[in-house]
């Protein structure tokens, strides 16, 4: 189990002089026939991850079962992962701050280095990957938070569900028109979280 001890984060307050956050997204597209509503998970924060080393640079891992994550899905919609990373000082990762995986960080911790967090979802699940630059974590917070949603792809929604004969329904119950289907597929990058959540129906 790595878990980053008390004493190591608060060394990241006196030290932290610069903190850039450069966000961008990943977009694995999935869609499956059998099922017309919008799937997300609940927030969850892995507890134990597992390290490997990839040419010299560590990288730690968790695994998410996801059993509704298909391959059919994968091809024809979308996979959004979201990070809340709540185990940063606040100087790098601001309080209630959500953004989609990957996610880079650009801070200086006695040396300029680079955390990278990736969401990488395959059939049956979810991986969260972080990696460092410079190899410098040992351990990793377990106050770090993700979730995953998933929006069926185009074709499929244009294609009335077994509920309705006007649209799609979200997982909440609400109708989704193929034009908002369509919309969030092509524009969730430049959309928010807040706004991606409002168009779905998606409790935050």
């Amino acid at each position: 189990m790595y878990k980053v001890t008390r004493r190591r984060m608060k060394l990241l307050f006196p030290c932290v002089c610069v903190a850039i956050l450069t966000l961008s997204s990943l977009s694995c597209k999935k869609g499956d026939p059998g099922t017309a509503n919008v799937i997300f998970s609940d927030w969850f924060k892995p507890d134990i991850y597992t390290k490997d080393t990839v040419f010299g640079i560590w990288g730690y891992n968790y695994i998410r079962s996801a059993p509704d994550i298909t391959q059919q899905l994968l091809d024809s919609g979308t996979v959004i992962v979201y990070g809340k990373l709540t185990g940063y000082n606040s100087l790098i990762w601001p309080a209630g701050q959500i953004a989609p995986l990957p996610i880079n960080l650009t801070y200086i911790q006695g040396q300029t280095m680079t955390d990278t967090w990736s969401g990488q979802p395959s059939p049956g699940k979810i991986r969260i990957r972080f990696v460092n630059d410079k190899n410098y974590w040992t351990s990793i917070s377990n106050e770090h938070m993700f979730r995953y949603i998933v929006i069926p792809g185009a074709a499929k929604a244009r294609t009335a569900s077994t509920t309705t004969t006007s649209g799609m329904v979200a997982s909440r119950g609400k109708i989704l028109d193929a034009t908002t289907i369509q919309n969030v597929n092509s524009h969730w990058q430049h959309m928010s979280y807040e706004e991606v959540c409002n168009e779905l129906n998606i409790p935050r």
